[in-house]
């Protein structure tokens, strides 16, 4: 089965799937590797998992650098205050937190990854997360838990 088209976060433009030299990653690990890459945009390109699907959509180094900073500075902010509460609680906090940005930005949780973001979305997310705590976060998945089927 072939890949869901694949589209650059900064301009829309389809990517294709090129080495990572061609798409101009320095990273060691990825210059043999296959990366998704947009041939419109210099250096815009997302690493390719296991099975061929991009890891998020590929971005030029502001948007890469834009999602790396949010998820370092507001994401990550929030799953650390969950883990002084409960040190094995990792898996669920990020879960949690993915679910409340989604809710936040009223994007569909998969839409709502940062992977996914474009620079002006990471600017929304940022702002959605800059005064949220993660009881914020609790109260939300408390509020929009799942109902079991009956």
């Amino acid at each position: 089965m072939a890949n869901p088209a694949i589209y650059c976060a900064d301009c829309g433009t389809e990517c294709e799937q090129v080495t990572g030299r061609e798409a101009g990653a320095r990273d060691p690990d990825l210059i043999d590797a296959q990366v998704w890459a947009c041939s419109l945009c210099p250096e815009a390109w997302a690493p390719c998992a296991a099975d061929g699907a991009a890891i998020g959509l590929p971005a030029g180094p502001d948007t890469r650098n834009a999602r790396a900073v949010l998820r370092e500075r507001q994401v990550e902010r929030l799953i650390g205050e969950a883990l002084r509460q409960t040190p094995n609680g990792r898996a669920i906090a990020e879960e949690r937190v993915a679910s409340f940005l989604a809710h936040e930005l009223r994007l569909p949780i998969a839409e709502a990854a940062v992977d996914r973001l474009d620079i002006e979305w990471c600017r929304r997310a940022w702002l959605a997360l800059k005064g949220a705590a993660y009881a914020d976060v609790v109260r939300h998945a408390q509020t929009y838990r799942p109902r079991k089927a009956a």
